[in-house]
């Protein structure tokens, strides 16, 4: 009987398929005539048919905020881009996609979790742990043609540093497995209006001079107004810009230091190329010596530092309150420039300007070091994992596929701050509606007239003009402007836009804040590193970096300490001996008492 039912059950619903599939074949092709009402036929069905039918589940691993994955009201432009990937699986191949997304804290716990049997199909690591899983066969490469927005869009200039990339001596292997996420750099975000800077004698025009070399950070004026970050390679890449920075022998062989290189590149004397190559050797050092050395100078940079922080740096550098620099990923120097705006503004008059007695306005900059600084990617690779159910490695790379579409990667641009690997039209027009003086709001377009309303100048002549001689803020200086092109980021990807476009117009009081640090300047590349896997290193690094963050107090401090604890026994037993007399004199007095008392008795 139970089978009968059943079985009825399964003709009944069989039959309502059939009768709901000629009834929509039915629609397309009464609508056939129509395109766009046939499409839309087209769409539901493969939508209807795709719910009703088995569905394909994908996991994917990615760093904590890290992808537009919120419906903003306040912003309709932005979507959840894992719900819109499935909704396109259901529209575009008739397929029920589930994505299971989970996120990690660090590269290190990603790792150690893919390593335990952990699986997934996706995961986001950073450039040097991507070489690391090559090494160690650890994920898969992309099939060929797999990502043809992806390969469309991507800016060359990125996927060239990917290819430079040495993978067991060789290059070009990257890109085979890796498609290109976000990218920036790591620099030096300030607050050059920091309120302790004036009682130590510390003017803005003088930091902002300052924070163009990384040797800044070893100065004793800056004591207690810096935060190291809690991370063993930003940190140990802060520290090599310094340990090298002046000519050293290594083993033997004697090498150029930091400043020397950059000296003979600035004279012609080595190319970019040349520069770039010997820049990334340094930067890469890594043997016992090289580390021994690094442990020293950062101990000296802990000892100058307010502290350590892990990912607070950007939301405290934000309110201006602890400390005025951090070492800075560039997409966190964005977004908390962001967020300290919205808090001077929350605090500012808007009709007059002026802000609120006694409010002092954090202002952000960001400086990439002229001796060099690094560049880095985080891209999407698959666990070798992904190849238990071949169908999931398509799914995957349709994935990474739909997030390179440039109207996918401006909503994640938005959204998370970072800057995407991809160009291509919509990437160009949200940079202009951002930043270009020239964007008109109202049209949603550049209007060259606009740049009638400002002094142009050449970039390099920013600094010297952003203050007085007295060493104030130019007040006219918002009414200046300088052309900055970044051809080189776009070069190939645009297809409505001329790459004449790509170059942009900022207005002067923007200088060395979100969009210099988003799009450094093609002058700048030459500077910036690749950070390499450290190999068999990595646990000689790990050991060094324990012993930086565990080092010994400085002597005054031991002292300070012994002092503080004898003045502290000293003061107990002082106290105690006082207490004992105390008691013994009120002893004293009870047995006079009882004297007196026995001696009127007697009488």
């Amino acid at each position: 009987m139970s089978v009968i039912t059943q079985r009825g059950g399964s003709i009944s619903m069989f039959h309502r398929l059939i009768k709901s599939t000629l009834f929509l074949s039915a629609i397309s092709m009464m609508a056939a005539n129509s395109s766009g009402v046939g499409m839309s036929a087209v769409e539901g069905a493969k939508k209807f048919y795709a719910q009703k039918g088995e569905a394909v589940t994908i996991r994917v691993y990615n760093s904590e905020d890290y992808i537009a994955e919120e419906d903003d009201p306040e912003t309709p432009e932005n979507e959840n881009l894992i719900e819109a990937f499935q909704e396109y699986c259901l529209e575009e191949y008739g397929q029920k996609v589930i994505v299971i997304y989970d996120c990690f804290d660090t590269n290190e716990t990603m790792l150690a979790q893919l390593k335990l049997g952990k699986e997934y199909d996706l995961v986001c690591p950073s450039d040097y742990v991507i070489q690391k899983m090559i090494n160690e066969d650890l994920i898969v490469p992309y099939g060929e043609g797999s990502t043809p927005n992806y390969d469309k869009y991507v800016s060359r200039f990125v996927t060239e540093k990917m290819n430079g990339i040495e993978v067991n001596g060789k290059t070009g292997v990257v890109n085979q497995y890796a498609r290109g996420y976000m990218w920036g750099t790591l620099g030096i975000l300030y607050n050059d209006n920091y309120g302790l800077l004036p009682v130590k004698g510390i003017t803005a025009k003088e930091m902002d001079a300052d924070m163009m070399s990384w040797e800044s950070l070893w100065n004793p004026k800056y004591e207690n107004l810096l935060a190291i970050k809690d991370s063993i390679r930003d940190t140990y890449a802060t520290g090599i810009f310094h340990t090298r920075n002046e000519d050293f022998t290594l083993n033997g062989v004697n090498y150029d230091g930091l400043s020397t290189l950059k000296n003979k590149y600035d004279a012609g004397v080595i190319d970019a190329d040349e520069y770039n190559k010997k820049l990334t050797e340094i930067f890469n050092m890594c043997d016992n010596e090289t580390l021994e050395a690094v442990k020293k100078d950062l101990v000296e940079l802990k000892q100058n530092a307010f502290g350590f922080e892990v990912d607070s740096g950007k939301v405290d550098m934000a309110q201006g309150n602890k400390f005025a620099i951090n070492i800075a990923w560039s997409g966190d120097a964005s977004w908390a420039m962001d967020m300290a705006d919205e808090y001077n503004q929350a605090h500012q008059n808007q009709e007059t300007g002026e802000y609120e007695d006694g409010f002092v306005p954090t202002i952000l900059k960001y400086s990439i070091p002229e001796t060099g600084a690094n560049i880095w990617f985080d891209g999407w690779v698959m666990p070798k994992s992904v190849n238990n159910k071949p169908e999931n490695k398509i799914w995957a790379e349709r994935f990474v596929d739909f997030l390179s579409r440039p109207e996918n990667a401006a909503m994640n641009m938005n959204y998370i701050g970072y800057t995407p690997v991809i160009g291509g039209d919509a990437i160009l027009d949200l940079v202009q509606e951002w930043y270009d003086i020239r964007y008109d709001e109202e049209k949603g377009e550049i209007n060259e007239s606009f740049l009638a309303d400002y002094e142009i100048v050449d970039a390099n002549k920013i600094p010297s003009l952003y203050y007085n001689d007295d060493g104030t803020v130019n007040e006219n200086l918002s009414s200046l402007a300088y052309a900055k092109n970044i051809a080189y980021f776009f070069q190939g990807t645009l297809e409505e836009h001329d790459i004449s476009d790509a170059v942009f117009y900022i207005s002067g009081d923007s200088y060395a804040r979100q969009f210099d640090t988003q799009y450094p300047d093609e002058t700048l590349l030459p500077t910036l590193a690749v950070m390499a896997d450290f190999g068999t290193q990595t646990q000689a690094l790990i050991t060094m970096w324990e012993q930086v963050k565990n080092t010994a107090l400085p002597l005054w401090v031991y002292i300070l300490i012994v002092v503080l604890i004898l003045v502290t026994i000293l003061s107990v037993v002082l106290y105690k001996v006082r207490v004992y007399q105390v008691h013994k004199r009120r002893k004293e007095r009870k047995k006079e008492r009882e004297m007196k008392v026995k001696t009127v008795s007697g009488k």
